[in-house]
């Protein structure tokens, strides 16, 4: 399938360190060296004009130091020599540093195509529930907060079918914006 040498000829970037060039060979078509603590993306980019033989990419995978089990986060390609690559939030930790292994291996690039279209498709998915999780955490929170200063009114005293209503000072809500900012800043883990 490819004819490898002992590095792959691929450059990571990564945010404020050196560029990286020097992988461990795995079988002669897997590679993989420890970033540290995993940054938010990656920049990975092919060091020859041709490098790979037609039809073939090299997969970029990353995996946690503590466990070793890789998950697919891009590739490169003579089609596509070079590429950003977000890390997975799974591989961020704002409490500790998650340390971090990259691993590049030689693959056909219509299944890295395939695999792409799936992490981005999974990707897609996480964004949208955790956009539905912040939401709902959103609401509860305002609702707490509103119930916990509002006063209940009856709109109409005279019947008891009545709806009640709150009747909240508008500042009241300027303060809930303000506590939830500062909550924010203070733990950034606060909507988990």
């Amino acid at each position: 399938m490819y004819d490898a040498p002992t590095q792959p000829p691929i450059a990571v970037v990564l945010a404020g360190s050196p560029v990286v060039t020097q992988f461990q060979c795995l079988d002669g078509v897997r590679w993989v060296t420890p970033l540290g603590p995993a940054p938010e993306s990656i920049v990975v980019f092919l060091t020859a004009p041709t490098p790979l033989q037609p039809g073939n990419a090299l997969g970029i995978y990353l995996a946690r130091e503590d466990d070793g089990a890789f998950a697919y986060v891009g590739h490169v390609s003579n089609t596509l020599p070079s590429a950003i690559l977000r890390v997975p939030s799974s591989f961020i930790s704002i409490d500790t540093p998650v340390r971090v292994v990259l691993g590049i291996s030689a693959e056909r690039e219509d299944d890295m195509k395939n695999m792409g279209d799936a992490a981005l498709q999974q990707l897609e998915e996480e964004r949208v529930a955790t956009k539905l999780a912040l939401s709902e955490r959103l609401v509860e929170e305002l609702y707490n907060f509103v119930s916990s200063y509002g006063r209940l009114v009856p709109t109409d005293p005279n019947n008891s079918q009545s709806e009640e209503a709150i009747f909240l000072p508008t500042s009241f809500v300027d303060l809930w914006r303000r506590r939830v900012l500062a909550k924010l800043r203070k733990d950034s883990t606060f909507w988990k």
